[in-house]
């Protein structure tokens, strides 16, 4: 039996256990109140107290169940959202790294360069957020690359200042620490990488 069904099972035992409890409070209330006899008065309102008792802790029961179950169920789906969106972000990767080998060393785009000059330039400040913890930075890592990729599309992202696009990119992923761009980083031109070496072959 899966573990639903057995859940499914129990709720529905609660549900009977607390239907027969609260007739049999009803009955014993129904009795304590006509009862003359002061202990047997006193013994049935005594019943009434636990029976009552026993039915309030059988709904809080299967709330209980309900509300882990309710839990289970986001948690299921939070974790297959993640899982597509990490295999989407995989597949982006891949295909934008299949594109950029295509291309190959010769043939680098401005963007794909502008992209390297900030990671170059934040990759003090990301090594410092995650304060030398290398899973972290990795974590970190992996941020700034899904947000290159997002931004890299933007009209103008290869002619942006690199300390302007740099600092944007800190800010939005809070990192701490100064910027720190070079002169050289400043004024190398993302728009007009390297020309390729001249086949001497």
């Amino acid at each position: 039996m899966s573990d639903a069904a057995k859940r499914e099972r129990a709720e529905q035992i609660l549900g009977e256990l607390s239907e027969l409890g609260l007739m049999l409070a009803r009955d014993l209330a129904t009795a304590a109140r006509a009862a003359e006899d002061p202990d047997e008065k006193t013994a049935l309102v005594a019943a009434f107290q636990k029976t009552s008792r026993t039915v309030r802790l059988t709904l809080a029961l299967d709330f209980k169940l309900q509300r882990d179950a309710a839990r289970e169920a986001r948690e299921v789906a939070e974790s297959e959202r993640r899982a597509a969106a990490d295999a989407a972000q995989r597949e982006t990767q891949i295909r934008k790294a299949t594109e950029a080998a295509a291309l190959g060393p010769a043939r680098i785009t401005p963007q794909e360069h502008q992209k390297r000059r900030v990671k170059a330039v934040l990759n003090r400040l990301l090594w410092n957020e995650s304060e030398g913890d290398e899973e972290e930075y990795e974590i970190l890592l992996e941020d700034l690359d899904a947000r290159l990729y997002e931004a890299e599309d933007a009209p103008g992202f290869a002619d942006l200042p690199i300390e302007v696009l740099a600092a944007k990119l800190a800010a939005d992923m809070r990192l701490s620490g100064e910027l720190v761009v070079t002169t050289a980083e400043r004024f190398a031109p993302a728009n007009n990488p390297q020309p390729p070496l001249a086949d001497t072959g």
